[in-house]
C-alpha cells in the first residue's frame, strides 16, 4: 500500500508538490503550562473526554509548543496535555505529539482564540484574549482580521470587560447574556447591574433561572411609543436656557406622564407622578414671585428664575414648570432634561437666597426699627458674596464687629476682614 511517505520520497519523479511539517513525540513531564497563559478555562468535562481517548489509543491532533528558557510552553492543547496526565495516572504510557508555533506573541493568542481543537471560547475568554492582543499593540481591526471575526464583534466583547464586576459574574454563571449586559450598560449606564438584579429577582420569582434581554429591557408597546409622538408634535416650543422646552396643556400632559409612568414600571424604575388631579387642573397656580416663594417655597422659586430670569410674575406654564422641576429634583433631576447651566443658576439663587435671609434676620434683630433696614442688609449680604464666604463664618464674625460700621459699605468690609484676621472662629476656621 502506498502512504504519503512514498509519494513524498518519489516527488521529484511525480507531479506532486507534496511537502513535510514535523512533529514530535514527548513525554508529558517535558511539557508544561505557563499558569493564566490559556485563554479557556480548564473544563474539566473536556479534560477527561481527553483522557478516554488516549486510553482508547484514538488519534488527537498535536499539541502546539514553544521552546523557551523554562522547557517546553504548551500554547495550544491545554485540555489534552490534562488529559494525557490523567490517562498517565491510569497506569496507560502517554507520549504527546507536538509542532512548533512559529509567531508572536499576539499571533499565539489569536492561534488560541482561533484553534478549531479547543472547545468554544467562552464570551468572557474571548473577551479577554482580544484584550491581550489590544495589549500587544494590535488595534481592533487587525484583531478582527487575525481572528477572522468582525470589527463589531471585536468590540463588542471589548465592551464586556468594562460592565462591572457584578455583571461579569452574572455573566459567568450564566444568569445574564454578555450581549444583555452590554446592552443594559449602554441603557442605564452605572445603575445596570443594580437594575439587572431586581430583574433578575423578578424572573427567578416567576420561575425562571436566567434574565432574558426581554425582561432585563422591557420595550412599551409600538401603539404608546405613536401616541407619545402624537401628544408631543402637539406641543408648543418656547425658549428656555441655552435651549428651549415644550409646553403641554395640562390634559395632554397628564396622558404623557402616564405613557412614561407605564415605561418606568416596566423597567422597574420608581418615577415621581406629576399627573394632575381633574379637580386641581383648574387651581391657580402661584404666579407672582412673593407668593411663589411664600406658598410653594425657595425651590421652586429657585427653578422659576432659572429657567425663566427673575422677574414678578410669571405665566402659568412657567409655574408648573418650575413645580414639576422642584418636584423631580432640582440638583439631579431624572425625568426632566435640565441644562447643567440652568441647574447651576438655580443651585446658585438658592443658596444666595438662604444666605440673604439668614443676615436680613441678624440685621432685624441688631438694628431694630432702623429705618435703613434694608440699605444695611444689602451691605452685609454684598460683603459675604464677595469671598463667598461660609454663612456661618460670616455670622460669628458679624457678632464681633461694631454694629456702626454696617452704615458704610468701606468701613464694614474693613471691619470683617480685620476680625476674620484676627480670629479664629472655633470648627470653621481651625488651624488658620
Amino acid at each position: 500500500m502506498t502512504t504519503l511517505s512514498l509519494v513524498y520520497k518519489d516527488k521529484d519523479a511525480t507531479d506532486t508538490n507534496i511537502t513535510t511539517r514535523k512533529t514530535y513525540l514527548l513525554g508529558v513531564s517535558e511539557l508544561y503550562v505557563e499558569p493564566g497563559y490559556n485563554v479557556r478555562e480548564i473544563d474539566q468535562t473536556h479534560v477527561e473526554e481527553f483522557r478516554d481517548a488516549f486510553i482508547a489509543g484514538e488519534h488527537i491532533p498535536p499539541l502546539a509548543v514553544q521552546v523557551t528558557e523554562q522547557g517546553i510552553k504548551i500554547i495550544d492543547g491545554h485540555h489534552r496535555y490534562y488529559g494525557a496526565l490523567l490517562a498517565q495516572e491510569a497506569g496507560h504510557e502517554i507520549r504527546l505529539e507536538c509542532k512548533d508555533f512559529v509567531g508572536s506573541e499576539a499571533d499565539r493568542i489569536a492561534f488560541m482564540v482561533t484553534s478549531s481543537q479547543g472547545r468554544a471560547l467562552e464570551p468572557l475568554e474571548r473577551a479577554a484574549a482580544y484584550q491581550r492582543m489590544m495589549n500587544q499593540g494590535w488595534e481592533p481591526a487587525e484583531i478582527a482580521k487575525k481572528v477572522k471575526r468582525s470589527v463589531a464583534d471585536v468590540d463588542h466583547h471589548l465592551q464586556l470587560l468594562t460592565v462591572g464586576d457584578g455583571l461579569i459574574a452574572m455573566v459567568k454563571t450564566g444568569e445574564v447574556a454578555a450581549t444583555t449586559a452590554v446592552a443594559m450598560v449602554r441603557e442605564h449606564g452605572a445603575k445596570a447591574e443594580i437594575v439587572a438584579k431586581t430583574q433578575l429577582e423578578k424572573a427567578k420569582a416567576s420561575g425562571k433561572k436566567k434574565l432574558t434581554r426581554a425582561a432585563a429591557m422591557p420595550q412599551i408597546s409600538a401603539a404608546k411609543a405613536r401616541r407619545l409622538v402624537e401628544l408631543l408634535a402637539n406641543a408648543e416650543v418656547f425658549p428656555h436656557g441655552e435651549g428651549s422646552a415644550l409646553e403641554l396643556i395640562p390634559e395632554i400632559e397628564n396622558e404623557v406622564n402616564q405613557i412614561l409612568a407605564e415605561f418606568a414600571q416596566l423597567a422597574g424604575e420608581s418615577r415621581p407622578s406629576h399627573e394632575v388631579p381633574e379637580a386641581e387642573l383648574e387651581a391657580k397656580l402661584p404666579l407672582l414671585r412673593g407668593d411663589m416663594l411664600a406658598e410653594s417655597g425657595l425651590a421652586v422659586l429657585a427653578c422659576a428664575v432659572a429657567a425663566f430670569g427673575d422677574k414678578e410674575a410669571y405665566s402659568y406654564a412657567e409655574s408648573k414648570y418650575a413645580h414639576t422641576w422642584a418636584a423631580d429634583g432640582i440638583e439631579n433631576p431624572e425625568f426632566l432634561a435640565i441644562p447643567a447651566d440652568t441647574i447651576a443658576k438655580a443651585v446658585s439663587f438658592k443658596k444666595q437666597h438662604s444666605v440673604r435671609e439668614s443676615i436680613a434676620a441678624w440685621v432685624a434683630n441688631n438694628y431694630q426699627d432702623d429705618p435703613a433696614l434694608n440699605e444695611v442688609t444689602e451691605r452685609f449680604v454684598t460683603v459675604a458674596s464677595e469671598d463667598d464666604m461660609p454663612l456661618e463664618e460670616m455670622l460669628a464674625l458679624m457678632d464681633r464687629i461694631d454694629r456702626k460700621s454696617g452704615y458704610n459699605i468701606r468701613e464694614l468690609r474693613f471691619a470683617i476682614n480685620n476680625q476674620r484676621a484676627q480670629v479664629c472662629i472655633p470648627g470653621i476656621r481651625e488651624g488658620e
